[in-house]
């Protein structure tokens, strides 16, 4: 398997502080829409995925569809009540996994977006938060985080795609 060269964009902002990011996180510009949109999927639970490098849509019980992809290299988001429609080529549950290759320490490490979206069927969406990344909370599963990220190899840019606590 070919591993995709990659690095992280810088924060836009930082903190001194872990209250200092809870706070400065609070005051984000995007924290309202987060808030908003939160009211449309609260409840609903996961019925599918599909994504492409820079896009990933999560489908709801409730009809309504999250559509998180970049734009001028930031991570940005929509709830529609229609099936947003992605560029090719697009993968679903079922895909198997990319590595991407960060150099330095870490190395090469594996981005299983399947398996992600595969354990979070079924699972009920609980709220959308944004601190320069968008997390989706869904209960009893990991935070799910949409960062981007920028390909060394002059790919473009890149949806990364990882859990965490």
């Amino acid at each position: 398997m070919t591993s995709i060269p990659v690095r992280p964009y810088p924060f836009e902002r930082t903190y001194d502080s872990f209250e200092a990011a809870i706070a400065g996180a609070e005051r984000h510009p995007l924290q309202p829409k987060a808030r908003s949109d939160t009211r449309w999927l609260l409840g609903a639970s996961i019925a599918e995925a599909f994504w492409t490098d820079a896009e990933f849509v999560l489908g709801f019980s409730n009809g309504r569809w999250l559509h998180v992809f970049l734009h001028r290299s930031r991570v940005r988001w929509g709830v529609t009540e229609t099936e947003p429609r992605l560029g090719d080529p697009v993968q679903r549950i079922g895909s198997p996994p990319v590595v991407l290759d960060w150099g330095g320490d870490l190395g090469e490490v594996p981005e299983d977006r399947s398996s992600l979206a595969a354990a979070r069927r079924g699972a009920e969406f609980t709220r959308l938060w944004f601190i320069d990344s968008l997390l989706v909370y869904t209960r009893g599963m990991p935070i799910l985080w949409f960062s981007p990220i920028q390909r060394t190899d002059g790919g473009g840019d890149m949806l990364f795609v990882c859990e965490e606590d």
